[in-house]
């Protein structure tokens, strides 16, 4: 038994292994496995000829407090029944994270189909959304639908990406989107026959909303907007949809206020756990991180899967950027790797982590450098794979 990059040949195993393991329509699968897949993305378990497990590593780039990092979004973890309680998944996942780490990807993250399973391998939860349900009514507000509208096409990418570029710039963890990230969001929302609109402001493209209809829901992918009068448009637009729809299922930041202006917003508000993240290099993933002031924290990693991630670092701030080296010092701040990663992507804070027993801190001067490195951010993505 071996674990490797699969041949171009084994496409069919890892095709069959991901249609038994997920529901995934054929559809789906079809223009994943030719649009998406790649050999060198994949990784597999085999047992002489046989896949017995499989991942992806699909690669993206993406913006870390205000930095750029490249990352691979772990999806299709996969095996087969016969296989299972044997170790082959927690075996591949690990060598995973090595692969990564010789690529230099300093992070990780995954939508997990449970939690707790990737968790024991150091993710977590970094992400949220606030989920909105609600009948078509709830969304719209008085007055006409005015402006210029057109529909959602691939010769509209460079549109929508400005679009996108310019909301996502209050956010955190989101993926920089080339062209080929583009096609994916639109090749995926044609399979399931959904579309969209750009709505402009002022002679200016000012938002976009991307969904889909079916039994009667219309579900919002991407509701991207940059002026309120955008916002207000792009959901009427969508409300329109009564003849189609009777529910609106729309997934928006966690800092999303839209339910204070709804005339009775009781029940269509929840909070939904989202992508999960991962340190793969503390030294590395931590290095660049703004610093206000001088400041010097001793802190030690708990990760009981990565041995170089497992020990105590020195956190120093030169000329405002954050160095960091292994310490031979007392540790002030003891973090297990799956806070660290909270704290990285701002999805908790150092006060909510202490109150909460997820960190030990020695002094209040310690949680001071804690909230001046790991400063409040609100962490967005959407993409699913």
């Amino acid at each position: 038994m071996h674990i490797r990059i699969p041949h171009d040949k084994d496409i069919s195993q890892i095709k069959e292994l991901w249609q038994y393991c997920f529901d995934d329509s054929p559809e789906f699968v079809e223009w994943f496995f030719e649009n998406r897949y790649k050999s060198e993305y994949a990784l597999a378990y085999y047992d002489g000829d046989k896949i017995s497990s499989a991942l992806q590593l699909l690669p993206y780039t993406i913006m870390l407090r205000g930095r750029q990092m490249d990352t691979s979004y772990l999806v299709g973890m996969s095996t087969w029944p016969e296989y299972r309680g044997r170790g082959d998944a927690a075996a591949l996942i690990r060598h995973s994270l090595e692969l990564m780490r010789g690529r230099q990807e300093w992070v990780s993250i995954l939508l997990p189909f449970r939690y707790d399973f990737y968790r024991k391998y150091g993710w977590e939860i970094c992400c949220e959304h606030l989920m909105y349900k609600g009948s078509n009514e709830l969304f719209s507000s008085p007055g006409r639908i005015s402006g210029e509208i057109i529909p959602v096409s691939f010769d509209k990418i460079d549109v929508l990406n400005e679009c996108y570029r310019e909301f996502m710039r209050h956010y955190h963890g989101y993926v920089i989107r080339k062209e080929e990230d583009w096609k994916r969001v639109l090749g995926d929302l044609y399979i399931e026959s959904g579309s969209g609109y750009i709505v402009y402001d002022a002679g200016k493209a000012a938002g976009y909303a991307l969904f889909t209809i079916s039994n009667r829901e219309l579900r919002v992918r991407e509701l991207i907007y940059n002026s309120p009068r955008a916002k207000d448009t792009l959901l009427k637009l969508i409300a329109s949809h009564y003849s189609q729809c009777d529910v609106i299922v729309w997934t928006a930041p966690a800092d999303d206020i839209t339910y204070i202006d709804m005339h009775d917003s009781r029940g269509l508000i929840y909070k939904q756990a989202y992508v999960m993240g991962r340190i793969v290099d503390v030294r590395h993933a931590l290095a660049g991180l703004k610093a206000g002031q001088d400041i010097v924290l001793h802190i030690k990693v708990l990760d009981d899967v990565l041995p170089w991630n497992n020990g105590v670092f020195c956190l120093e701030s030169i000329d405002g950027s954050i160095e960091v080296s292994s310490s031979d010092n007392q540790p002030q701040v003891i973090v297990p790797i799956t806070t660290l990663a909270q704290l990285l992507w701002g999805y908790i804070t150092p006060a909510q982590a202490r109150r909460h027993g997820k960190l030990e801190c020695c002094d209040d001067s310690a949680m001071y450098i804690l909230h001046e490195v790991f400063n409040p951010v609100v962490p967005y993505i959407i993409e699913d794979y």
